[in-house]
């Protein structure tokens, strides 16, 4: 399931970017250019992740809580979350930036 998260957390907003890049509205592409690296930095994490758990010879879930492999997998899921967490939020604030630059009639 995260890797057709991935590809669309990837793919979705660098559309966006090619879209907004020809409005040139500063804030705009700025936000969305901070949920592509983002979305990068979250599917390199995911790369790591898989390389631990096909390294280990069980299932991270059966080593023990010291073992330095399953808290080094904790904390990469960790920080892929919290990363999850901030495209989220980045994908609203761009919504209301968007609708805001819109919405804005001239005079």
């Amino acid at each position: 399931m995260l890797g057709a998260w991935h590809y669309l957390a990837l793919g979705a907003p660098i559309l966006l970017l090619m879209i907004e890049w020809r409005r040139a509205r500063g804030a705009v592409i700025a936000v969305i250019f901070a949920g592509v690296m983002f979305a990068a930095f979250e599917a390199g994490i995911d790369l790591k992740i898989r390389a631990i758990r096909n390294a280990s010879p069980v299932p991270i879930s059966e080593l023990s809580r010291q073992d330095p492999v399953r808290r080094q997998f904790g904390m990469l899921h960790g920080v892929s979350s919290l990363a999850l967490v901030v495209q989220v939020l980045i994908a609203g604030i761009s919504t209301v930036v968007i609708e805001r630059d819109t919405s804005v009639t001239p005079a």
